[in-house]
């Protein structure tokens, strides 16, 4: 007892209240930046996160174009996510100079179980989607072809723009599994391929 009481008289008060009073600091923030980290995961695992990016491809040549949407932070839900992208045959002031027809092609990397359909123009309800198939590649790596047979045509004489809405469900029934599909991404191309009209 003598020991403790020599030993806390030969404590500075001013050190000692100084770094008592950085150590519950440090042990606030920790526990702050904790609290935090653990709030946030809880947060994005619980909200429906429905995002609209919007691509545009420009049709003013023969070729093809890809872009591409990562569809992550999807949730099993009653309502679709909607995705959408525009195709037109001007950029910058150039447009193309022959008639041109395009075609499109949804290639998606099947990581998760979704549904999509693809909308023309604003308040269509028909779901242009010709076919649907899976291929495999040479390393076993599955992917989904989403293919609109009909193509559209654009006019040589004028500034033209498509509106395309894409459709994408991540059925309800999956919500008794959300282990298996919690941070799975799905790999969406969207590939316009345009040709001359002959």
């Amino acid at each position: 007892m003598k020991e403790l009481k020599k030993f806390i008289s030969k404590i500075n008060k001013q050190d000692f209240r100084r770094y008592f009073f950085f150590s519950i600091l440090l042990i606030i923030t920790i526990v702050a930046v904790g609290t935090f980290k653990i709030t946030q995961a809880r947060y994005e695992s619980a909200t429906k996160i429905k995002v609209s990016p919007n691509l545009a491809f420009f049709v003013v040549d023969v070729g093809s174009q890809t872009g591409e949407i990562q569809l992550e932070g999807m949730l099993p839900s009653e309502t679709p996510y909607l995705y959408s992208f525009n195709v037109s045959n001007f950029q910058n002031g150039k447009r193309a100079n022959v008639d041109l027809t395009y075609s499109i092609e949804i290639i998606t990397t099947t990581n998760m179980p979704l549904n999509f359909k693809i909308f023309k123009g604003s308040g269509s309800s028909v779901n242009e989607i010709d076919s649907d198939t899976i291929t495999t590649d040479v390393n076993g790596v599955y992917y989904r072809h989403l293919l609109i047979n009909d193509v559209s045509t654009f006019r040589f004489n004028t500034d033209s723009t498509d509106v395309y809405t894409l459709w994408v469900e991540f059925p309800v029934s999956y919500k008794s599994s959300p282990k298996e599909y919690s941070g799975l991404i799905d790999l969406v191309d969207i590939k316009i391929n345009a040709e001359q009209v002959v």
